[in-house]
């Protein structure tokens, strides 16, 4: 009945079973009569002195019936300095309630198995010299082929010499549970300041540099703390198999080549698992769950290397939350470095990841030390889900970050589905003069930002999710690629890199199949505000350069206001973006930008079959104040603009930029401009190539086809004295009125800028000389020579909105 009772409250919770424990003050350590020496246990006021069990070489073995310690209460193995490993076993079908103390003496490491479940209160402590495994494993093997067993019988000569290298588990082995207070951190004082840990909580603790270990079917810490200082902590649950033990300088390293199913395991009500030092954590199940403001962190203090943080579920990996009673505590999985020993990494090898409601996971570095590395690997998907309820700026996140001059870890994450919403986010982060570490996104089939949630009562209308490299003081932001079969950028969602001071922001890479834009693609250097500037010492006006902007996309399309941009609100230039694709559509106010305050504008460079811009589309290279307007260079086969769209290379003070466009063919609304002009400066260029003999299929036939008329002027409104041009290179003679017929079989050429021809070779080109249209073509026709050539129809004029004679807009030059 007792039994029963046991196993009931390990699926319903903990009230239950602390009701029964209350009522077991009389449990006991009761030895049993398997072993050649048996165990015997001396009460001594609050202490029970095991002494006795039966020694072989190094070894010391103990066997129970019952093993519990009550609270205020204290086991001691009572053993020879010379041993170095002390085995105890269960035999009866008791659980062992261990809320006391555990003391051995020398430096013996201490195994303690019991099939039928162990749990350890908040009031569980450890004083061995050794490290510490417990397990409700039914077996522990050795080297020899002996076989230490929870049920008594041996099939072997009893006992052995030899050293552990196993614990095997069966399909009914029960489960691991540490209770405790949730007080292992303290909450920091300031967001720039380290996890502080509370030297002083009770948990189960192990000698620095020791191993801690638990091995269960399945392992919850319900406000447990387990601590090994420059030590290692093993967590795994197991289904059935056997885990194998494997010797390592800070006592065991747990493997699992032979387990065929995995358990799970759970940290709740702020649990924590701390290997601070240069320690390392490894953690292994089916379902892994960090709920509750739990932590798992590794904080390297010392000039030493730190270890890793390795967390393997076969199932799932999911943090969630913040301490719900206060609102201080985020679910995180950490490694920082304190010191000029570099943080620990973190590995995490699932089938499915979930970080939500404010949970983080991130490497820091707060010196000179190096951050550690973020390495994801997530089979199936990963999902980045919104922002704490206590604080809309807590968001669920993957963040490398250095707040002084070390250098940020990398961020590398593999999966095939990966999605962000309403503030999910992975960043890496520079607060210093530290570099920041390179984030790479390798998805295979979409990646999604999306914002669903609105905001009330907040100022904020969403918590954008993003995925960024940013830098706030000194240090260069690292590089973001993402690559990927489909990357969709949702309205207010962006993938950029940044710098508000002296650093660089990070160039941008994208490869995708598909990328659909209604939010921001951008590499910026931009104004801190006020808080900005207090927070982390960003200056006033920043000079950093921003990063390139490099796509290779099947298919781009910009919609409702999307925007791919290079931006410089500082006092040096801007960026370059470059971007090839077979196709390419901008509609409803989306635009490619590349702009600067006070520098020189930034180079667009776009490769595409076919270009398409409507509904107050552009594509922009502009600079303010004294600055040049930048650099546009399209080819295309076929650029179409429409909807009062527009191409741009604009000055305030300084030159206008240079526009460059080979295509096939060029069709333009009347309301859609193609402009480089300069408000009080000089006008800049425009050139335009045709580069290849046909726009349309061969097998058009002869006769006349109308065409709705989309050809609008590309000639520039005068500002100031000079003008702009717009070019057409041609071997042939050009007509002596541009409403005669033209055709598009002209010279080749494929080079940006537009090669310059020597006199002999210069073909005859048209130049703008006065603000006008050109007269829109609205049929296409088959010439004599057989070449399709698209021209007006003479015989019914359809340009009424042609506000002066195209004729006058050109003149014939050498």
């Amino acid at each position: 009945m007792k039994q029963r009772a046991i196993q009931f409250w390990s699926i319903q919770g903990s009230v239950f079973f602390l009701s029964l424990a209350s009522s077991s003050v009389t449990a006991q350590i009761i030895p049993d009569k398997t072993l050649p020496t048996n165990s015997i246990v001396t009460p001594q006021d609050n202490t029970r002195v095991i002494d006795g069990g039966t020694i072989k070489g190094s070894n010391l073995f103990h066997s129970f019936e019952q093993f519990s310690i009550p609270t205020g209460s204290t086991v001691l193995f009572n053993n020879a300095q010379n041993i170095q490993n002390i085995f105890s076993r269960v035999t009866g079908s008791s659980v062992s309630n261990i809320d006391g103390l555990i003391k051995a003496k020398g430096t013996a490491n201490l195994f303690l198995i019991n099939p039928s479940g162990i749990i350890f209160g908040k009031n569980a402590r450890l004083d061995i010299g050794g490290s510490f495994l417990v397990s409700t494993a039914k077996v522990i093997k050795f080297a020899d082929g002996f076989e230490f067993r929870a049920n008594g019988s041996q099939t072997k000569p009893l006992l052995t010499i030899s050293v552990p290298t196993g614990l095997q588990l069966g399909s009914d082995s029960a489960a691991i549970q540490v209770l405790g207070t949730g007080e292992g951190l303290t909450a920091p004082s300031s967001i720039g300041s380290p996890t502080i840990r509370n030297n002083d909580v009770t948990g189960l603790r192990v000698q620095l540099g020791k191993t801690l270990a638990l091995v269960g079917g399945d392992v919850s810490l319900a406000g447990g703390s387990l601590i090994a200082d420059q030590g290692r902590i093993e967590l795994g649950s197991v289904g059935n198999g056997t885990v194998s033990l494997n010797p390592v300088a800070q006592g065991f390293a747990l493997s699992y080549p032979n387990v065929q199913r995995f358990g799970n395991i759970s940290l709740s009500k702020k649990a924590l698992a701390d290997t601070s030092g240069v320690g390392s954590i490894q953690i292994q199940a089916n379902n892994i769950k960090l709920t509750d403001g739990s932590a798992i962190l590794i904080q390297n203090q010392s000039s030493h290397p730190s270890g890793s943080i390795n967390v393997n579920a076969t199932g799932s990996l999911e943090l969630s939350g913040i301490s719900s009673k206060d609102g201080r505590f985020t679910t995180i999985l950490r490694t920082e470095s304190l010191n000029s020993g570099s943080a620990g990494d973190i590995n995490l090898f699932t089938k499915n990841l979930v970080v939500q409601g404010g949970s983080g996971i991130g490497s820091r570095t707060y010196s000179d030390g190096q951050g550690g590395n973020v390495t994801v690997n997530a089979s199936d998907s990963i999902e980045l889900l919104g922002f704490s309820s206590f604080n809309p700026f807590i968001t669920s996140s993957i963040i490398n970050s250095t707040l002084t001059n070390g250098k940020a870890g990398d961020i590398t994450v593999s999966t095939n589905r990966l999605v962000a919403t309403d503030g999910g986010v992975i960043i890496s982060l520079t607060l210093g003069t530290g570099a920041g570490g390179n984030v790479v996104l390798n998805v295979v089939n979409s990646v999604e930002l999306t914002n669903s949630i609105k905001l009330m009562n907040s100022g904020l209308d969403y918590v954008p999710s993003y995925f960024a490299t940013t830098d706030f003081h000194a240090g260069n932001a690292g590089s973001l690629t993402i690559n990927t079969s489909r990357l969709i950028i949702g309205q207010q969602a962006r993938v950029s890199s940044s710098t508000v001071g002296s650093g660089s922001a990070g160039s941008i890479t994208i490869n995708a199949s598909n990328l659909d834009v209604s939010g921001r693609i951008s590499s910026s250097v931009l104004m801190a505000d006020e808080d900005t500037q207090q927070l982390f010492a960003s200056p006033q006006s920043p000079s950093g350069n921003p990063g390139g902007i490099k796509i290779n996309t099947e298919n781009l399309s910009l919609m409702n206001g999307g925007i791919i941009t290079v931006t410089n609100q500082g006092i040096s230039n801007a960026g370059t973006i470059l971007i090839n694709a077979k196709s390419i559509s901008l509609d409803n106010k989306s635009a490619i930008i590349a702009t600067t305050a006070n520098g020189e504008g930034g180079n667009i460079f776009v490769n595409t079959r076919y270009l398409q811009l409507s509904n107050n589309s552009a594509v922009t290279a502009t600079a303010g104040s004294r600055g040049n307007g930048g650099n546009i260079n399209i080819n295309a086969d076929i650029l179409t603009a429409w909807g009062n769209s527009s191409i741009a290379a604009d000055a305030f003070e300084g030159r206008g930029g240079n526009i460059t466009i080979n295509a096939q063919g060029l069709f333009f609304s009347s309301d859609s401009l193609i402009t480089a002009s300069s408000k009080y400066g000089i006008n800049g260029t425009v050139k335009y190539n045709i580069l290849a003999p046909n726009i349309y299929s061969t097998q058009l036939k002869a006769e006349v086809i109308p065409i709705t008329p989309q050809i609008t002027p590309v000639c520039q409104s005068p500002a100031g004295t000079e003008v702009s041009s717009f070019r057409v290179s041609s071997t042939r003679n050009l007509q002596s009125k541009p409403n005669n017929l033209m055709s598009n079989n002209v010279e080749q050429s494929n080079s940006v800028p537009v090669p310059v021809f020597n006199n002999s070779h210069n073909p005859k080109s048209l130049i703008s000389n006065q603000a006008t249209q050109i007269m829109e073509a609205n049929v296409l026709i088959r010439d004599s020579q057989g070449n399709l050539v698209l021209t007006t129809d003479q015989a019914n004029p359809t340009w009424d909105n042609a506000s002066l004679s195209a004729s006058s807009c050109f003149s014939g030059s050498q």
